[in-house]
């Protein structure tokens, strides 16, 4: 059985007088790939931000490697957790090629008073070829598509040699090719670097096809979690998002339909 790299026990999260969080449990172990599927609003992204301390908990615990995380510990888990989020617009005027942009992830590492060397630019090289953008690392960021910003993302999330990569909404807003093209990216980034993944996403045949656990999300509360055999259950699903959903087999995988 697998260690558990991160947790969360009992976790309260409030803003301002509104609680977001309701008392959630979550266990993610080494090598894991989990989904957290919900509808909008349900608390998701902020979950998602407990593992990197972005967001800190009014009640309860968040672990990490079986230490508590702490606002005076939180500098250490990011340096080891890494953080993709969703495709935003940016000024397309923005001074910054792909490689000054993928070298942003090592900085953390460096410390502010430390510039990028040899060796951070040859990491950062070899993320833009694992990625497939090598040939654009001098190309300025506002040329990019939508798919190669969030190609660029994982990049960058790479040079901070993570244990643990957080997916928030990958692939939001981008078309099917550029999708497909993120998916397949994120499976053999997985194995290739043994990574362990959290997802937060709608896209419920991504998660039938990379998951191998499900966190479904509704109004704050982890009303469940198990494997992606079992979430994929019209039942279940139709019960999450409040809207009649079919689970039929396509090629050996499940597809939900509504």
């Amino acid at each position: 059985m697998a260690d558990v790299l991160a947790s969360l026990e009992d976790v309260v999260v409030s803003f301002g007088r509104r609680e977001i969080l309701h008392g959630v449990n979550m266990a993610v172990e080494e090598g894991s790939f989990w989904s957290v599927i919900g509808p909008n609003g349900a608390g998701k992204s902020t979950l998602l931000g407990l593992f990197n301390a972005m967001t800190l908990p009014q009640k309860g615990r968040v672990l990490y490697r079986g230490e508590t995380v702490l606002p005076q510990t939180a500098r250490k888990v990011r340096l080891a957790v890494a953080h993709v989020f969703q495709e935003a617009d940016f000024d397309p005027r923005m001074p910054l090629s792909v490689i000054e942009s993928v070298l942003g992830g090592t900085y953390g590492r460096l410390g502010l008073f430390r510039r990028p060397g040899k060796r951070e630019r040859e990491s950062a090289m070899h993320a833009l070829e694992v990625v497939g953008m090598a040939e654009l690392a001098s190309r300025p960021l506002g040329e990019l598509s939508g798919g190669e910003r969030q190609r660029m993302a994982l990049a960058r999330a790479l040079v901070q040699e993570p244990e643990l990569l957080l997916l928030d909404e990958p692939t939001a807003a981008l078309d099917w090719q550029a999708q497909r093209e993120i998916l397949e990216r994120i499976a053999d980034l997985r194995g290739r670097f043994r990574l362990t993944i959290v997802m937060v996403t709608h896209d419920l045949n991504a998660v039938s096809c990379l998951a191998s656990h499900v966190g479904m999300l509704k109004e704050g509360r982890l009303i469940w979690q198990g494997s992606v055999a079992e979430a994929m259950q019209a039942e279940l699903l139709s019960e999450l998002y409040g809207v009649p959903i079919t689970v039929t087999e396509h090629h050996g995988r499940q597809i939900a339909l509504f």
